[in-house]
């Protein structure tokens, strides 16, 4: 455990120095997956926790188009719950399922504390659930643009709720840069794919 605290925190520190380098490199500081999940999900909602409406447009498109890449249907969930209102969370999540999409890929900042932690396993509530996931999407903290990016990515089973990966990750990465942006959503796409959660 202590071992694994120290790898995450020289990983973050390397990310500090790199970053002052390259606009966007990225170190996933863990990954986490449900080892009995049923197989690669094809139809994804993609979902980013963010207060900036341009951010989180840019970002879910470039999610989508990558994914629309590796033959997956996708869609970004500003078309369910608009960047300037908060949907109710069953009225939201209601409309995913009817949409059929089969699993919501979410995004959202977390702090450096977080980010060297461990990922929990599943509890019977919490963030391992995407109704109580969806209710403090909104509580996420907010960004220094002079520190690098922590960010938590949970793709949960839209029929269950249930958190089924979660990849938590560093990035020095400015989200109005499209190139930056790509290559970092690149990163994620590319583990999901490893992991077997898409095609």
């Amino acid at each position: 455990m202590l071992q694994r605290k120290v790898l995450q925190s020289a990983l973050i520190a390397l990310m500090i120095l790199l970053g002052r380098v390259s606009p966007a490199q990225t170190v996933l500081t863990d990954v986490w997956k449900l080892k009995d999940q049923r197989g690669p999900v094809k139809k994804v909602m993609v979902f980013w926790s963010t207060k900036v409406s341009q951010n989180r447009l840019l970002a879910e498109n470039e999610f989508v188009r990558q994914l629309k890449g590796r033959g997956i249907t996708a869609m970004p969930a500003y078309v369910v719950i608009p960047p300037d209102k908060m949907v109710q969370k069953d009225a939201a999540l209601s409309m995913i399922r009817d949409l059929g999409m089969e699993a919501v890929l979410t995004l959202r900042s977390i702090d450096k504390k977080t980010v060297q932690a461990q990922i929990p396993p599943i509890g019977p509530s919490g963030p391992s659930r995407l109704s109580d996931y969806y209710q403090n999407v909104y509580d996420a903290p907010a960004r220094d643009d002079s520190e690098p990016a922590y960010l938590e990515t949970n793709l949960f089973d839209a029929a269950t709720g249930q958190r089924i990966w979660t990849a938590r990750s560093v990035t020095k990465v400015d989200i109005v840069d499209q190139k930056a942006l790509a290559e970092f959503i690149s990163v994620l796409v590319d583990r999901l794919a490893a992991d077997k959660m898409i095609p």
